[in-house]
């Protein structure tokens, strides 16, 4: 028993210095982007994760493997993660201990890849001695890609103990991606999975669509007089084609191109002049 959660990032902004930020959109939530801040080490400095409804930060920042790793590395890591909103849990404490254990081939979705495996015990414990929630133990085996630098495939295993404690195993793997200091990249319309959310102009109104793991678009508009239902599809380029359904009307084709968070195009038929936009949420 389980389920697919397809993850889409985008790293929107890159310091002097070296560390950068993600912007993270779930095919599952609908709520605002997760933005992850990073040091020039890859360590996590702070995450807006809705999970928590606050920016969370980690001192010293939460790192696993460090890049410049080799096999037969070791690496061993303890941050705290401070939680300013929460009226329960304040902090966390987080340690990560492993090994490169090995450089092979391993092969995702999105192609094969000469990888670095990375074995990881990691720990996320509850700082409080009185009501304290669940605390967590962590295996996990992860490949690195030797060029890009992107992990392509975790296993990985948590227990917890504690309130709602439970055990339960996950599997990821990169399935589309585009590195442009490469110039490497695999694309695949599951980039675009999930809730997005614009205008399609006065005439359509405002539209919000789901698009699923293989690009098909659902969803709906709402204008001021008219209700439309809309359907289509984006293909592993981007090409966006939607046909637009107004309840005991007519259906008109609107086109358009989808970059990572972003797709938009001419307005066609009634709906024109204008353009339409659409955002991932």
């Amino acid at each position: 028993m389980g389920w697919k959660v397809s993850v889409t990032q985008r790293i929107t902004k890159v310091d002097a210095n070296g560390s950068w930020e993600n912007a993270d959109s779930v095919s599952q939530e609908k709520g605002a982007q997760t933005i992850e801040v990073f040091d020039k080490q890859g360590g996590m400095l702070s995450t807006n994760s809705s999970g928590y409804g606050c920016s969370v930060t980690y001192a010293p920042a939460a790192l696993q493997a460090p890049p410049s790793a080799t096999v037969g590395a070791t690496f061993e890591y303890a941050s705290t993660m401070s939680i300013p909103c929460s009226k329960e849990e304040s902090s966390r404490a987080l340690t990560s201990k492993g090994k490169v254990v090995a450089i092979e081939s391993k092969t995702v979705p999105a192609g094969t890849f000469t990888a670095l495996k990375i074995v990881s015990s990691e720990t996320n414990f509850d700082l409080r001695t009185i009501g304290a929630s669940a605390n967590y133990w962590v295996e996990k085996t992860c490949w690195r890609d030797t060029v890009t630098g992107l992990i392509i495939a975790c296993n990985t295993s948590t227990d917890s103990k504690g309130t709602g404690g439970m055990s339960y195993s996950s599997v990821s793997e990169l399935v589309s991606f585009s590195q442009a200091a490469t110039k490497r990249e695999f694309l695949d319309p599951i980039r675009f999975a999930g809730p997005w959310t614009g205008s399609f102009g006065a005439y359509y109104g405002t539209c919000d669509v789901n698009i699923t793991f293989t690009g098909l678009i659902t969803g709906a508009c709402k204008a001021a007089t008219r209700t439309t239902s809309v359907t289509g599809s984006v293909d592993k380029a981007g090409v966006v084609k939607l046909a637009m359904s107004v309840a005991g009307g007519a259906t008109e084709t609107n086109v358009g191109q989808a970059a990572l968070f972003d797709m938009s195009g001419p307005l066609a038929g009634a709906a024109a002049p204008g353009n339409w936009a659409l955002k991932h949420k």
